[in-house]
């Protein structure tokens, strides 16, 4: 099919290699500042472009000096600059940097590490007793970040400092374009993680066109785990790119740190967009009934904006809020509901939806700012192409994975002549926006062969009020496997349910799917409710694993 590029792309910098990107970004932005990010304690730490680029290749430095050159280097870790600098420094240097998800289990971060041969570990203090067991096996070293002495950060990158004092310059290892530059896992929503291999050519020219045609500001803040790839790639890399500021967090000092740092645009999972989303109405009521204000933002929907009935004093009250800085919030990881991303442009902020894999580099499209859909996923980005089979999107493009490190049949089951196989499945409208309905492998098949995409009814009860976060599937009963009925999970709303008894929480549920039910057709239609007391369990991304359901 003909893939339709309706964003066109800021003219940026795009490099062969991280190697060329370190000393571009270093000569050509020098001073201004580059990576801010905040300690436990909240204090601030700032660096330059020039600092960013010669402690990284430091690090790389220091690799080569001990014996790493061209091995893999795990770094186990939450969000850090010694992160940064470790991921840049073993890429810039031909070493190939493995990102471990902290968030799995002991034995699945031992098992990662095992199995994508990891010479030398780079361990934040809290992980130092999972990962002290490895180097009686085939790991060599580990270096520990915030630890003084010989298996300290610091003391690993003076190695490569004192060398480029001694021989007045760095190695530089000759790369190419299409060399593995690192292996991250797949989150795992529905299988185990898979150990992708993504090359300097991949993540360069997916940064590079994530920049390009993002409206991101000079301040810009990500609080996405650098072991994803959407964080890392199109936030951080893409910033360094364009010469911006970019503020590194995690989620448990997101609101003290933006409250700090004031950042323009905000790139961040669903999770987070609707924390801030609750925010801001918690505000609101304080000052207003929110059934006016939600009044006046269905008026301005029905118009096609918004905003147009907003009061100009009650966005000048967000604006004084401790989130009033942000004006763009880029949305990913997962689908992020339509009525939130409409009621916060409504309250001045634009958000963005994207679309983005793991073995694409990830990004493959997003919204553009000045014609969107907030129910779809966006324009398709330059270098990449699309196809629909059989409902099932097929993505083609620069920076398609280099193959599943060690899993050659999961590599030529994946791609075909080029092509990859997403497993999500979707469709374009007559102006070439992609619209995700579903996965593949998640799809319910009702016993008169009718197949449902659990993700459509999700986002049916995902606009009931008590409903926090809802999982439909299948289920059999008797002795016959084909009679399935589809049924639902419900997490409530604990503020919405407040003082409600589990009896009233049922009939206002069964009420609300009577009224959707009576919309579907008879085969898409629910036929069990059930209630859980806690939230389900996610991957580090935030999606729920629905192989735990």
């Amino acid at each position: 099919m003909n893939t339709i590029h309706k964003i066109p792309p800021k003219p940026v910098l795009n490099h062969e290699h991280f190697g060329a990107f370190l000393c571009d970004i270093a000569a050509r932005y020098a001073k201004r500042p580059a990576v801010t990010s905040y300690t436990r304690r909240g204090e601030e730490r700032t660096f330059s472009y020039e600092e960013v680029a010669h402690h990284a290749m430091a690090f790389g430095q220091s690799l080569i000096e001990a014996g790493f050159g061209g091995q893999h280097v795990a770094i186990v870790g939450e969000n850090s600059y010694e992160w940064l600098i470790a991921y840049l420094g073993t890429i810039a240097s031909g070493s190939v940097a493995v990102c471990i998800d902290v968030e799995q289990s002991d034995e699945t971060i031992q098992s990662m590490i095992r199995e994508a041969d990891v010479r030398l570990m780079v361990v934040s203090c809290d992980f130092v007793s999972i990962c002290q067991p490895l180097l009686d096996e085939d790991v060599d070293r580990m270096v520990v970040v915030d630890r003084e002495g010989e298996e300290g950060f610091d003391a690993f990158v003076a190695l490569g400092e004192a060398a480029y004092e001694e021989r007045g310059g760095w190695t530089r290892p000759e790369l190419s374009g299409e060399q593995t530059a690192v292996i991250v896992y797949t989150s795992g929503t529905t299988s185990t993680a898979k150990p992708v291999m993504l090359s300097h050519r991949a993540l360069m020219a997916n940064a590079a066109v994530s920049i390009a045609i993002a409206p991101v500001d000079k301040k810009s803040f990500c609080s996405l785990p650098f072991y994803h790839t959407y964080g890392l790639t199109c936030a951080v890399i893409g910033s360094l790119i364009g010469g911006y500021n970019i503020c590194i967090g995690n989620l448990k000092t997101i609101l003290r740190d933006i409250q700090r740092f004031q950042p323009r645009t905000l790139v961040a999972v669903p999770l987070i967009v609707e924390t801030l989303h609750r925010m801001i109405w918690a505000g609101i009521e304080k000052s207003v009934k929110k059934s006016t204000v939600q009044r006046l933002i269905r008026m301005g929907r029905a118009l096609g904006r918004p905003s147009m009935f907003m009061p100009a004093k009650l966005i000048e009250g967000i604006r004084s809020s401790p989130i009033g800085s942000l004006r763009i919030i880029v949305s990913g990881g997962a689908h992020l509901d339509s009525v939130i991303g409409e009621e916060l442009e409504a309250f001045g902020i634009l958000v963005m939806q994207g679309y983005g894999i793991t073995e694409c580099s990830p990004l493959v499209s997003v919204n553009d700012p000045f014609d969107y859909d907030f129910a779809s996923v966006g324009y398709v980005v330059p270098g990449y192409e699309i196809d629909i089979r059989d409902g099932e999107i097929y993505v083609k493009g620069v920076s398609l994975m280099n193959g599943y490190y060690k899993r050659p049949e999961l590599t030529q089951a994946a791609l075909s002549d080029g092509w990859f196989g997403t497993g999500d499945l979707g469709y374009v409208n007559k102006k070439g926006q992609l619209f995700i309905t579903g996965r593949k492998k998640n799809l319910i098949v009702m016993k008169n062969g009718k197949k449902i995409s659990p993700e459509e009814i999700e986002g049916y009860l995902s606009s009931i009020p008590i409903v926090q976060e809802v999982i439909a599937y299948g289920v059999t009963q008797g002795s016959s496997t084909d009679d399935v009925k589809l049924a639902v999970m419900v997490y409530p709303n604990p503020r919405e349910v407040e003082g409600m008894t589990s009896y009233d929480i049922l009939q206002t549920l069964q009420k609300e799917v009577d009224r959707i039910n009576a919309k579907l057709p008879s085969y898409k239609q629910i036929q069990m409710i059930h209630i859980r007391e806690s939230e389900f369990e996610k991957t580090s991304s935030r999606k729920i694993k629905r192989q735990m359901i």
